[in-house]
């Protein structure tokens, strides 16, 4: 992880990362302070890229393939936007100099692999009857408790409730749907002798379970649904970049961003593309954004703690009083009340909407904490970012990031913010200049 933080106003952007970066191996975790977060664009480009998450795609520095996209913008300027798409594109043109189809087709084999594995032995929701359950133990525990003459329809039937749950999630990138069709074609039409299929997927994975044609087909229904849903098809950990600047023929200020989430063919799949503007506020513009870990600057600036206020209403309210007479109690049903002791009845009634006051009160509580933190702090916080001057809003950048990562250190918490603080400023009339960097 990281912590990094863009403040902006009419004068230009200040840029603040830290310098950690945490890799995972197979023996452990290991933390170094030397990774530089910030990659500034050549002139005449007013434009840095703020890296976050993992630092490759398939296998390949991030840093590396974006000064190799650099050659390719020459003078010509255009939207923050427009960079951003631009790399996505260069990336997805240049796989195949540093990946192959083998590679990408690694990533969808352990994604398909660990579905069937998750859906036979671990516990993952599903939806049955249209509402969400977990099967328990998976498949390996549910044919434990049914006849062997129903292993087979109690198989089938639990992987299309695994895939009427898939389908019911969201779609990260919708240009990845429609490949699916295009992607397990193409793999389903290899050797097996030389390399994987899914059917030897399935065979693999579900060895000793029943299998059919009905159960096959069900299982291909779950792998096709799996695309542009599961973000391990295309190959993890996250990758996030924020581009920050200018763009062509723009006065205000701007960031465009994007998580990575690896590649599939010729395509690099994305999620969260956003774009925020400074914001007018009084007689002043202002932004404020935020990356990756900032728990602390956000406690800062807003002067309260949302997520401990949430727990200590939930402290509070207590846990649902769930009636004796069953699981139709605890979903609320209170016509559903065994009435053979009435006294009970109406003492659970009264427990049950007293319940739901205190959670409305919570609830009415928490989002007017939240209203006031806006209204009393935020925007204050705001107003005073809109007038300072480039030297102080470096400071304050810088500041808040360094504050973040001392939170880490006073909770013992594992250093995944800290080493130097990089700082940096954006403006029209000098561009991308480095304030302070090791």
């Amino acid at each position: 992880m990281t912590s990094q933080l863009i403040l902006g106003n009419g004068n230009g952007l200040a840029l603040a990362s830290d310098s950690a970066t945490t890799l995972l191996t197979p023996e452990g975790s290991r933390t170094y302070e030397d990774a530089t977060k910030i990659c500034p664009l050549p002139e005449p480009h007013p434009v840095a890229i703020l890296q976050a998450g993992s630092v490759d795609l398939l296998g390949m520095p991030l840093g590396v393939l974006i000064n190799q996209w650099q050659a390719s913008l020459g003078g010509l300027r255009m939207s923050l936007e427009g960079y951003r798409d631009s790399l996505l594109s260069w990336l997805g043109h240049n796989l195949d100099n540093w990946t192959t189809q083998n590679a990408m087709d690694d990533q969808a084999y352990k994604a398909l692999r660990n579905e069937l594995l998750r859906l036979r032995r671990k516990s993952l929701p599903i939806l049955k009857g249209g509402e969400e359950e977990w099967l328990e133990g998976g498949l390996d525990a549910l044919l434990a408790t049914v006849p062997d003459e129903e292993h087979h329809d109690a198989t089938l039937r639990a992987i299309q409730e695994r895939s009427e749950w898939v389908a019911g999630s969201l779609v990260f990138d919708p240009a990845l749907p429609p490949m699916a069709d295009g992607l397990f074609d193409r793999l389903g039409s290899r050797s097996q002798e030389n390399s994987w299929t899914p059917d030897s997927v399935i065979a693999s994975a579900f060895e000793g379970l029943p299998q059919s044609e009905q159960i096959d087909q069900a299982i291909h229904e779950l792998f096709h649904l799996m695309v542009g849903r599961n973000y391990s098809i295309t190959g993890i950990p996250l990758t996030h970049l924020t581009f920050a600047g200018y763009g062509s023929d723009e006065l205000i200020p701007s960031v465009a961003s994007v998580d990575i989430e690896g590649a599939m063919e010729n395509h690099i799949a994305r999620s969260s593309l956003s774009t925020k503007n400074a914001k007018r506020l009084g007689v002043g513009f202002a932004l404020y954004q935020p990356v990756a870990q900032h728990d602390t600057i956000e406690m800062i600036i807003s002067g309260h703690n949302p997520k401990l206020l949430q727990d200590a209403i939930r402290d509070v309210v207590g846990p649902y009083p769930v009636p004796s007479g069953g699981r139709a109690e605890a979903e609320g049903d209170l016509e559903d009340i065994s009435d053979s002791d009435p006294d009970e009845g109406a003492d659970e009634r009264g427990a049950i909407e007293e319940w739901n006051k205190a959670q409305q009160w919570g609830e009415e509580v928490f989002e007017r904490a939240i209203a006031l933190s806006d209204r009393k702090n935020t925007r204050k916080f705001m107003r005073t970012i809109a007038a300072l001057e480039i030297p102080s809003l470096t400071d304050t950048a810088k500041s808040l990031v360094a504050v973040e990562a001392l939170s880490k250190e006073l909770q013992a918490a594992q250093p995944t913010v800290g080493g130097n603080i990089d700082v940096a400023t954006i403006t029209l009339a000098d561009g991308f200049r480095w304030v302070g960097q090791q």
